[in-house]
């Protein structure tokens, strides 16, 4: 858009310049290449500015949000892109304060503040705290906010087999409404296999077709990987979050890790927009690593 505009802008000058005879020295070429290199610097400086907050909520227990929120970030680090992960928690005194924002200390000036840390804000609420959230953002006008600071959102909803956990689907939208993008992450278990229609023929489904929603699909660890971890003396969290290759933990992590990987890959874009910068591309595994997941 911006380039249309300069070029527009180019053609103008130069046609007004040779209409009305500007354009017969040096200097009126200096005036115009330093006009047109003013705009250049505004568009870099624009384009720089783009934020995204990537906000992953539901109150419905066991729903996936902190798995999701981790495999962004894994992805995210995979391709060098500049990021940050926060959690929403009810009291940051017991947990990591780097990573943490307390409920109780949160303010409109703390949040915009933190956001503007990073190109790219992943937001966790914890359970319990959708509704407090809500609130934070219908209070403080956030939605304008973030508009006036060029920080698009993106929210992310992780539901189940389970009716109850669409709640916060229908909640998440008169809330945030056509000021943000959604994404519903499914969680796969074995008792959504079973009926993987519970969601299409609900209200939440139909809410979200009006705001054209994304839909990812996130299969569950599984028995095996879960064994292995336990092995290994490892948790998810700390596997996603290290730099522990996934060939590592077996063929079994690796298939899962692989699928994963490439739902967020599918909705990309959709994510991270202009924010995603990569500064490198994911390592590829060595022969020795992909033996050895092999033989796992």
């Amino acid at each position: 858009m911006w380039l249309k505009c300069v070029q527009k802008l180019d053609f103008n000058i130069i046609q007004s310049g040779q209409k009305f005879g500007f354009i017969k020295n040096l200097n009126s070429l200096i005036f115009i290449v330093a006009i047109l290199f003013i705009i250049y610097i505004i568009n870099i400086a624009t384009e720089t500015n783009m934020k995204k907050l990537i906000l992953i909520q539901n109150d419905y227990p066991s729903t996936g949000k902190s798995t999701i929120a981790r495999c962004f970030s894994r992805y995210l680090g995979q391709y060098g892109v500049s990021h940050q992960m926060k959690t929403l928690v009810d009291d940051a005194s017991n947990h990591d304060h780097e990573h943490c924002i307390d409920s109780t200390r949160l303010t409109h000036l703390s949040f915009m503040e933190t956001l503007e840390e990073s190109p790219i804000t992943i937001l966790e609420v914890s359970t319990g705290l959708g509704e407090f959230f809500h609130k934070f953002y219908q209070n403080h006008q956030m939605g304008t906010a973030l508009d006036e600071a060029d920080i698009s959102l993106s929210v992310v909803l992780p539901v189940t087999s389970e009716g109850d956990s669409f709640d916060a689907v229908i909640e998440s939208a008169e809330v945030f409404s056509d000021h943000a993008e959604y994404l519903i992450a499914h969680l796969i278990t074995s008792s959504y296999e079973d009926d993987d229609k519970v969601w299409d023929r609900s209200y939440a489904a139909r809410v979200m077709d009006m705001f054209e929603a994304v839909e990812l699909y996130i299969p569950e660890i599984g028995f095996q990987v879960d064994m292995t971890l336990r092995s290994e003396h490892k948790q998810l969290s700390e596997v996603l979050l290290g730099n522990m290759p996934a060939e590592d933990l077996g063929k079994d992590f690796v298939k899962w890790h692989n699928r994963v990987m490439g739902q967020i890959d599918s909705a990309r874009q959709y994510l991270f927009g202009e924010a995603f910068k990569p500064t490198t591309q994911p390592k590829q595994a060595d022969k020795k690593s992909r033996l050895k997941a092999r033989a796992a």
